[in-house]
Order: C-alpha cells, then sequence, then structure tokens
C-alpha cells in the first residue's frame, strides 16, 4: 500500500512539475484568459474522466495566502479509479498564479472524494480556479 500511495505522490509531482515547465519560462507573452466566474472550468482531455470532477469552491487560505481549488470526485466508471487533476489559479487581471494538483486514489464505482488543490505562491484578492486536466486510471 505505502509503494501506491508513494507511485500517486510522484506522479502528482511529475504533473505539477509537467504544468510549471509548460507554463512558464517560455519568454512570450500569455494569452489572458476569457472572464468568468470565479470556478470556472475547461475543456478536459479525457471527457469522461473530467465529468467525474466538479470545482466546489475557489479561494485564497488565510493561513498560507495560497490560492485553493476544492474538488468533489464522482466515479461514474464501472472499475475502481484512481485520478490525477490538475489545477491553474489565474488572478483578477488574468495572469497565471499558480499550478496545483489533486490525487484520489482507489475510489470505486459510484463513490464521492472531497479533494484540494493549492498553488504555492501567494494571491489575493478575486482568484480563479480552472480544472485543466484529469486523468482517471483503473486502479490495480
Amino acid at each position: 500500500m505505502f509503494l501506491y500511495v508513494a507511485l500517486a505522490a510522484v506522479v502528482l509531482v511529475a504533473i505539477v512539475v509537467a504544468l510549471v515547465l509548460s507554463g512558464g519560462g517560455g519568454g512570450g507573452e500569455e494569452t489572458p484568459p476569457e472572464r468568468g466566474p470565479s470556478q470556472e472550468q475547461t475543456a478536459p482531455s479525457e471527457p469522461d474522466a473530467r465529468a467525474d470532477v466538479e470545482l466546489t469552491k475557489c479561494s485564497v487560505a488565510s493561513s498560507t495566502g495560497w490560492p485553493t481549488a476544492e474538488l468533489r470526485i464522482t466515479n461514474h466508471s464501472s472499475q475502481t479509479s484512481d485520478y490525477l487533476i490538475a489545477v491553474e489559479f489565474v488572478d483578477a487581471d488574468g495572469v497565471r498564479i499558480a499550478e496545483g494538483g489533486a490525487v484520489a486514489s482507489n475510489l470505486a464505482p459510484d463513490r464521492v472524494a472531497n479533494e484540494s488543490a493549492s498553488g504555492l505562491r501567494q494571491a489575493s484578492g478575486k482568484i480563479v480556479c480552472r480544472v485543466t486536466d484529469v486523468t482517471r486510471h483503473a486502479s490495480p
């Protein structure tokens, strides 16, 4: 079991690193996202898995100042599954503040998990949270 949890943690770190590398350091200008509600969600890479994730809250944690997204994951598949979820945090000016990720492991069919994703940069004021990617795999 420890090995499985460690593997899930490594995969989560890899996703966060990939998001950071793909979103920053290009030296180019970022295109500001469209403005929308503070709990905006974007198109998934895997439509069935994306439908399993609901963004329930988007806020800045008072204790750390980090942007935080609360997620509700419902396994609509027929198999016990693992989820990897990527989230981005954008400020009121449309500038990406940070990225974060969440993992739900061994979620049985029709079961619900509540998870959170946090960015590791301080934020203030109004922020927008977006679920940018959801990957679901059958649990081993």
